[in-house]
Order: structure tokens, then sequence, then C-alpha cells
């Protein structure tokens, strides 16, 4: 295994931060301190952990798709905290603010297995690589859409 730049460290750090933070917030109850306050901490690790993604070149010394799911990551967590922070909210805040925050925890879940996955595999070379990639991807992202429905708020819900 390879050793990790600065920008690798705080990635993965701040990614498996994330990972517990997002873990908290989908198994406690919504609104309140807690759950503004964990959120917070999820989308400030997950703002630092995208950006130090976008300076690891490692896998392939250039940009390639995997930096491509760190701007997704941005985009998601931006579409998932407008809702919360414009004034006025929109009737439907609750369940635009749910689906795109659940959206970035679903790739940064895909993401991690994805890494654990391939890191562990005895891979031969790239394209097997990248096969397990979109396998243990799409694998884990169906399995985050069936829950995000399941689960998914009305928007009328009280607050």
């Amino acid at each position: 295994m390879s050793s990790l730049t600065m920008p690798g460290i705080i990635h993965t750090v701040l990614a498996a931060a994330g990972i517990v933070l997002g873990l908290v917030q989908f198994l406690t109850r919504k609104r309140g301190s807690l759950h503004r306050a964990v959120g917070y901490a999820f989308v400030y690790a997950m703002l630092i952990a995208d950006c130090a993604a976008l300076l690891v070149f490692q896998f392939t010394g250039a940009w390639n798709i995997l930096h491509f799911g760190a701007l997704t990551s941005l985009a998601c967590m931006a579409a998932g905290m407008w809702p919360v922070l414009r004034s006025p909210r929109c009737p439907d805040w609750r369940e635009k603010h749910y689906l795109w925050i659940s959206w970035s925890y679903v790739g940064l879940l895909a993401a991690a297995a994805t890494e654990l996955v391939v890191r562990t595999l005895p891979l031969r070379h790239a394209g097997q690589a990248w096969l397990v990639t979109f396998a243990v991807t799409l694998t884990v992202t169906l399995v985050g859409r069936s829950l995000i429905l399941r689960h998914q708020p009305a928007a009328r819900d009280p607050v």
C-alpha cells in the first residue's frame, strides 16, 4: 500500500468522521440542537474531505472519475444545505434537505466500500479495479436508493 500524502490523510480521516457522523444523523431523532450540531459537523467534515480529495492524484496521476465523485458530493452537500439555509424556506424544504444529504451519505458509503474492496481484493490490473469500482458503487447506490425512498419524510411533516 502506498503512503498517503497530507491531502490523502485529511481526506481519509474526515471521510471516516463523516461516516460516523452521518450514521448518528440517520439513527437519531431529527430536528433539535443535536441534529443541527451533528449535521453541521458532517457538512464541514465532508466539505474539507471533498476538497482534499480533489488534491489526491495517486491512483492515476491525473484527474479521473474519482475526482468527479468528490465534485458530485460537493454538489449534493450544497443542494442539501440550500433549503435549510435559505429564507424563507420553501414548503418542501425538509424533503429536499433529506434527499440531497442522504444521497451525499450514500455516495460517501459507496466510495468507502469501493476503497476497501479494491484495496483488499488481489486485483491484477486496472481494468479489474474499475470493474470492481463500478459493481460496488452500483450495489451501494441501489441499496441506498431503497433506504432513502423507504424513509423519505413527507414535505409537510410537522416541525
